[in-house]
C-alpha cells in the first residue's frame, strides 16, 4: 500500500485553454462542471454581504489551505457550491515533493502526512491566476451572485521560515498574487477568454466587459503557516515582515498544543479517542502559552500601526504518533471531527485574553453541525478541509451555504465571549464529537472492486443472508408493507424476531455513515413486519411441492426453523425435534421479553408452520443419527445450541451463576433472589441481556457490569450497552475478577497497552492496584461452548473442539449429515443462525438438483437521481415515523459515486454508458494527471479496493500506460484519425478501428468510444 512516490503520482495540472473548453461543454453536454451538477450550483442574490480585509465577501465560509485549493478546478468546484473565502494551498521554497503514499485517511477523524507543496511554486500561481480569472467569468456567466464586487477572496499561505519566504522565487509569488500584471500570464489568459467569448457567444458584451474588469489584485492578505517547533521570535519576524515589507493583512496559524498537553490528553481520552496517542515532546518544544500572548499582543499593536489587519488561524493540526500505520512515517497529523473541542477551546482561551478584540479565522474541526455556531460568536472565515474529504465532497460545502442563506452573519468585529465559552463547554460533553459517534472504523466489505458495474449496497453484501435492504426500505417507504414483507421473507423467514434483535451488519456498513447516521434498518424491517404481517399471511399462497424426500432438523433454534422454510417451500418433508415444549431455542426460552415480545416468536413460527413444517417436542436430548436414517431421514440437520457456559477463572466462596441458566430461570420463573448488589462478568449481549434483568429481579439494588476492558472494545451491540445504561447498570470497566470471598469481590485494576493483530489494545494488569465491591451474586457472562460430546457420540469428526465441515456446505463426515448455527463454530448471533440454515438447505437442493420457487418482485422501482447529491450530507434528521426514515436510504445499489464525491482534484469522474454491455448506466472513469494518490477514494469505497488503481484509466501519454499498472487507455490523434492504445487485464493492444474488435474487448471499448464521443472535453488534445 505504501510506496515511494513516482512521476505518476505528480499531478499535471490542466491548461488553461483545457479547464476553458471543459467547463463549457461539460456544461452543455452534461449541466455540470468538474462533476458539481447545475442543480446544485450555490446562487446568491440581494445579498451584500460583509467587509472583510477590505473586501466584499459574500459568505464567510470556503474550502481551507489544503487539497481543495491547490487546483484550479478544486477552486471552481468550490466556488460553483458556495466557498467565498479561498485558502489557497500553502506554497514553501522547497517544493520538490518526496514523500510515500497514500497521504490521507479521513475516515472519521482525519489524519494525514501530506507536504503542504506538491506542485513548484511557478505551477501553484498559475492555479490560482486561472481559478482567479475563471471564477470571475462564472458568477457572471451563470448568474451566481448579483453582487458588483467579486464577493470573494483569496488568501494567499506560505509557510515555513523568513529566509525561505524572502526567496527570490517566494518573494516573486506574493508579489504577483499581490499584482498579478507583473505576469504575462494575466493579459494572456484574458485575452484567450475575451476570444473564446467572442467565437462562441458572439462576442457578448456583458461578458466581456466582465473579463476586461478583472482586478489583478487576487490577494491582499495572507496566513503563515509555520512547522511544529517553529521558535517564537522567527514567528514574530515572520510576521512583521509580511505585514510591514509585504503590505498583507496577516493571520498566523496556531497549533492546539498552547492547551498543553494534559488539556488536549485528558479531552481525547474523556470523548473516547483512546487510539489516539500524542507525543509529550511535540507540546515541550511548540510555541508555550504565555510566549504565544506576549508575541500575539505585540503583533496587534504592530498591524495596526502598519495599517493592516492581524489575526489568528486556528487551528493547525495535532501532531500525534502514527500507531494505525495506514500511512507511511512514525508521525501522523489530525483533524476533523476531534479536533474541533481543541480547537474551538483554544479560541475561548485566546478571546477571553483578549477581551474578544482580536481576529480568529477559523478551521479545526469545522463542519455542517458548528459553523452556524461558530460565525455567532463572532469568529470568521470558517473554512473546511476534512469535512469536504468525505462523501458529499464539495456538495457539503452547499448544505453549509444554504443554511447560511437567511442567517445573519456577526458584523462586530468583537467576539461575544459568553457564547463562545458556552459552545467551547459544550464541545467537550456533546455527543456529536464522540467517538462512540461513530461505532465503525469503516463501511467496506470484502468484495473485490471491479472495472466497471461497481455500484453496491453493503447492508446487502454484509447481511448474513444477504436481504434485498434497499428493495424492502423503499417499499416501506412507499407505505407497501405486505410487498416489503415479501421481499423480506425470501430470505428471512424470521422477520418478526431479527426485527427486534438481528446484530444489524447491515447498519455496521450503511453508506449513510459516512454523511450522518446509519439509517434504522432493522427498525424499518420490524415496520414492515408488524403492519404487512395480517395481510401478508392472509394472501399468503402456498404451493403444495411434494418430492417425497424426509429431512430431520435436529433443534428449533433460529437456524433449525430457518432450513426448515427453505426446504419445506421447496417440497421437503421437515420434521424438527426439539427437547424443549416450544419453537424458537434461545430466542424463545433466554431472551428477556422486554427486548423479544412473545408475539414477535409466534408470528415467525406460525408462518413457517404454513409451510408443513411439523415439530415434535419434549424429545430427549440425545439423538441418533443411524435411527434417524432408518427412520426414511435422508437428510438430517443437527442445529443445536451453544449452552455449554465457559467457565469464569476465579477464587469463590460461593456458586457462580452462568449467564444462560440465569437467563433461562428468569424467563420461566421471575422470583429470583441475588440480594442486594449483583456483578455480571462480561461485555457481550449476554452480559447486557443478564444485567438489565438482574436490574428487575425483587431486591436487587445495584447490578455492577464489569469488564477488563474498556467499553470501546466491548463485544455487545451499542444499543444493547446503552440499554443497560439507561436501566440504571453501573459499568465498571478496567477491572478482572480476582476473588469472591465474603461478600466481597476482589477485581484487579487493568490498564490498555500495545495494540495488538486484530487492532485492539490489549490490557496489562496494575501492579498492586485492586477495587473492592460489595457482592451478594456474580453472573458470569464470559461466551458459551457446544457440547460436542453427543456429537463424538453418532461419530461426528470433532477437531479442535469443532465439527469438522465441508466449508462450503456444512456436510459432516457423515453423507447427508450437516450441522450449522452455534454446534457449527459457537455462539452465533440469529441472522448468522438463519444463514447457515438456508446455506444447508441450498446443499440439499444442489444435491437432488431442485432449485427454490421463483418469486417476482415487481414492486421495487428505480428512484429519479436527478437530485441525488443534493440529498447527501444531511445530518438534521431526527424521525420517527419509519416511512420517514426509510427516505434517507441513498439506494447504493442503483448509484454510489463516493469516489466521485471524495476526489478534491475531480480526478474521478462519472460517465454515463447507456449500453447493454453494461449493468448500470454510471460508471466511473479515473483520470490519471489529476490524481496524486493520497488513497482517499480508497478510504470510502466501500469495495476491498482502491478507484485510483482499479477503475479503467485515462492516460495522458503511451509512456504514462506503460509505467502505470493500471487499466487504461490513451487516445493518440495521428494525422487527423484516432488511435487508441489501452491496458486490458494486464496487457497492451492497439485499436486503429473501433467498429471492429474482438467481442471479448466490448465492455472496454463501447467505454472508450463513449469517453471519445460525450467526454471529449477529458481527453488532452
Amino acid at each position: 500500500m505504501k510506496r515511494k512516490i513516482t512521476m505518476l503520482d505528480e499531478m499535471k495540472p490542466l491548461s488553461f485553454d483545457s479547464i476553458l473548453n471543459q467547463i463549457f461543454s461539460e456544461y452543455k453536454l452534461h449541466s455540470s462542471i468538474f462533476g458539481i451538477k447545475s442543480i446544485n450550483f450555490f446562487k446568491l442574490t440581494d445579498r451584500n454581504g460583509i467587509s472583510f480585509l477590505n473586501h466584499k465577501l459574500e459568505l464567510p465560509i470556503g474550502p481551507a489551505a489544503g487539497p481543495h485549493t491547490q487546483m484550479t478546478q478544486n477552486i471552481i468546484s468550490a466556488y460553483l457550491t458556495g466557498g467565498r473565502f479561498f485558502e489557497l494551498k500553502t506554497v514553501q521554497k522547497m517544493d520538490e515533493l518526496k514523500i510515500d503514499r497514500p497521504c490521507i485517511d479521513a475516515e472519521d477523524e482525519g489524519y494525514n502526512v501530506e507536504w503542504s507543496q506538491e506542485l513548484k511554486l511557478e505551477q501553484s500561481y498559475d492555479e490560482y491566476l486561472k481559478a482567479w480569472i475563471f471564477l470571475h467569468i462564472i458568477k457572471e456567466f451563470f448568474g451566481l451572485s448579483d453582487n458588483d464586487e467579486p464577493g470573494f477572496i483569496f488568501n494567499m499561505s506560505v509557510g515555513y521560515d523568513l529566509e525561505g519566504i524572502k526567496t527570490k522565487r517566494m518573494d516573486r509569488f506574493i508579489e504577483q498574487l499581490k499584482n498579478a500584471e507583473l505576469s504575462n500570464l494575466f493579459a494572456d489568459y484574458k485575452n484567450k477568454l475575451i476570444n473564446f467569448i467572442y467565437n462562441e457567444f458572439n462576442g457578448d458584451k456583458k461578458l466581456i466587459k466582465t473579463i476586461e474588469n478583472i482586478s489583478p489584485h487576487i490577494s491582499n492578505s495572507v496566513t503563515l503557516s509555520t512547522m511544529h517547533g517553529c521558535p517564537p521570535n522567527e514567528i514574530e519576524s515572520i510576521v512583521k515582515y509580511l505585514i510591514k515589507e509585504k503590505n498583507l493583512h496577516t493571520y498566523v496559524k496556531l497549533n492546539p498544543t498552547l492547551l498543553g498537553y494534559d488539556f488536549v490528553k485528558n479531552t481525547l481520552e474523556n470523548l473516547g479517542y483512546k487510539k489516539i496517542f500524542l507525543d509529550k515532546h511535540s507540546f515541550e518544544n511548540d510555541l508555550q502559552w504565555n510566549d504565544a500572548v506576549t508575541m500575539l499582543q505585540r503583533l496587534k499593536a504592530f498591524a495596526k500601526e502598519n495599517g493592516k489587519e492581524f489575526g489568528v488561524k486556528l487551528s493547525n493540526t495535532l501532531a500525534v504518533k502514527n500507531k494505525k500505520q495506514k500511512m507511511p512515517g512514525n508521525e501522523m497529523y489530525m483533524s476533523g471531527r476531534a479536533l474541533f473541542p481543541l480547537t474551538i477551546n483554544l479560541a475561548s482561551k485566546i478571546a477571553e485574553q483578549f477581551n474578544g478584540e482580536i481576529n480568529i479565522s477559523f478551521s479545526g474541526g469545522a463542519s455542517i453541525n458548528n459553523t452556524k455556531d461558530i460565525l455567532e460568536v463572532g469568529i470568521k472565515p470558517v473554512t473546511f478541509a476534512t469535512e469536504l474529504l468525505k462523501p458529499g465532497g464539495y456538495n457539503r460545502l452547499r448544505q453549509i451555504a444554504e443554511g447560511l442563506k437567511e442567517f445573519q452573519i456577526n458584523k462586530v468585529d468583537r467576539i461575544d465571549l459568553q457564547k463562545l465559552k458556552n459552545l467551547a463547554d459544550d464541545s467537550l460533553n456533546n455527543q456529536l464529537y464522540k467517538k462512540e459517534t461513530r461505532t465503525v472504523e469503516s463501511i467496506k466489505v470484502p468484495v473485490k472492486l471491479e472495472t466497471f458495474d461497481c455500484f453496491i449496497a453493503p447492508c446487502k453484501v454484509a447481511c448474513p443472508i444477504h436481504q434485498d435492504v434497499p428493495e424492502y426500505i423503499r417499499l416501506v417507504e412507499e407505505g407497501k408493507f405486505e410487498e416489503a414483507l415479501q421481499v423480506i421473507t425470501d430470505k428471512n423467514p424470521l422477520p418478526h424476531i431479527t426485527g427486534y434483535v438481528c446484530d444489524h451488519q447491515c447498519m455496521y456498513h450503511c453508506t449513510r455513515i459516512d454523511y450522518d447516521e446509519a439509517v434504522k434498518i432493522r427498525d424499518i424491517k420490524k415496520e414492515a413486519a408488524l403492519n404487512g404481517y395480517q395481510n401478508f399471511v392472509k394472501n399468503l399462497s402456498v404451493k403444495e411441492i411434494n418430492n417425497n424426500l424426509k429431512v430431520a432438523i435436529i433443534g428449533a433454534g433460529p437456524s433449525g426453523l430457518s432450513a426448515a422454510y427453505f426446504l419445506a417451500k421447496s417440497g421437503f418433508d421437515v420434521t424438527i425435534f426439539e427437547k424443549n415444549m416450544n419453537a424458537g431455542g434461545i430466542v424463545q426460552n433466554v431472551l428477556p421479553q422486554f427486548r423479544l415480545p412473545q408475539s414477535a416468536i409466534d408470528n415467525d413460527i406460525k408462518f413457517i408452520e404454513q409451510f408443513g413444517v411439523r415439530f415434535i417436542f419434549g424429545v430427549n436430548e440425545s439423538f441418533s443419527i443411524n435411527k434417524l436414517k432408518q427412520e426414511g431421514y435422508k437428510y438430517i440437520y443437527i442445529a443445536i445450541g451453544a449452552e455449554k457456559s465457559n467457565k469464569l477463572k476465579i477464587t469463590s466462596d460461593k456458586k457462580i451463576l452462568n449467564a444462560i441458566d440465569f437467563l433461562w430461570n428468569y424467563h420461566h420463573n421471575t422470583n429470583i433472589t441475588l440480594g442486594k448488589n449483583v456483578a455480571i462478568i462480561g461485555g457481550g449481549n449476554s452480559a447486557m441481556d443478564s444485567a438489565r434483568v438482574a436490574k428487575r429481579c425483587n431486591g436487587v439494588e445495584n447490578v455492577f457490569l464489569i469488564y477488563r476492558r474498556t467499553k470501546e472494545y466491548m463485544p455487545a451491540d451499542r444499543e444493547e450497552f446503552e440499554a443497560a445504561l439507561d436501566d440504571g447498570v453501573i459499568f465498571k470497566e478496567l477491572l478482572l475478577p480476582y476473588d469472591f470471598t465474603n461478600g466481597k469481590l476482589i477485581c484487579q485494576k487493568m490498564m490498555l497497552s500495545e495494540i495488538e493483530a486484530d487492532g485492539r489494545q490489549s490490557v496489562i494488569p496494575i501492579d498492586g492496584e485492586f477495587e473492592e465491591l460489595d457482592i451478594d451474586s456474580i453472573i458470569s457472562a464470559i461466551g458459551e461452548s457446544v457440547d460436542t460430546e453427543i456429537l463424538e457420540s453418532n461419530k461426528i469428526k470433532i477437531i479442535r473442539n469443532k465439527a469438522d465441515l465441508n466449508p462450503l456446505t456444512n456436510e459432516t463426515n457423515i453423507e447427508n449429515v450437516f450441522i450449522g448455527g452455534d454446534a457449527a463454530n459457537g455462539p452465533a448471533t440469529v441472522v448468522e443462525a438463519i444463514a447457515h440454515g438456508r446455506k444447508v438447505a441450498d446443499a440439499i437442493l444442489k444435491k437432488e438438483n431442485l432449485s427454490y420457487p421463483s418469486i417476482n418482485f415487481n414492486y421495487y422501482h428505480k428512484t429519479d437521481f436527478s437530485q441525488f447529491n443534493l440529498s447527501k450530507g444531511k445530518v438534521e434528521w431526527v424521525k420517527t415515523e419509519m416511512t420517514e426514515e426509510a427516505t434517507r436510504c441513498l439506494s447504493c445499489n442503483t448509484i454510489c459515486n463516493k469516489c466521485v464525491d471524495v476526489c478534491p482534484n475531480r480526478a474521478n469522474v462519472e460517465i454515463n454508458v447507456n449500453h447493454s454491455t453494461f449493468k448500470d448506466v454510471n460508471q466511473i472513469l479515473h483520470i490519471n494527471s489529476l490524481c496524486n494518490e493520497c488513497g482517499n477514494c480508497e478510504t470510502f469505497c466501500p469495495h476491498d479496493g482502491a478507484p485510483y488503481k482499479d477503475k479503467f484509466t485515462l492516460f495522458n501519454t503511451v509512456d504514462e500506460l506503460k509505467q502505470s499498472k493500471n487499466n487504461g487507455f490513451v487516445v493518440l490523434n495521428e494525422e487527423k484519425q484516432f488511435k487508441v492504445i489501452s491496458r486490458i487485464n494486464g496487457d497492451i493492444f492497439e485499436f486503429n478501428d473501433l467498429l471492429n474488435t474482438d467481442k471479448k474487448f466490448d465492455s472496454y471499448i463501447t467505454f472508450i468510444k463513449t469517453v471519445m464521443e460525450n467526454y471529449s472535453y477529458l481527453i488532452p488534445s
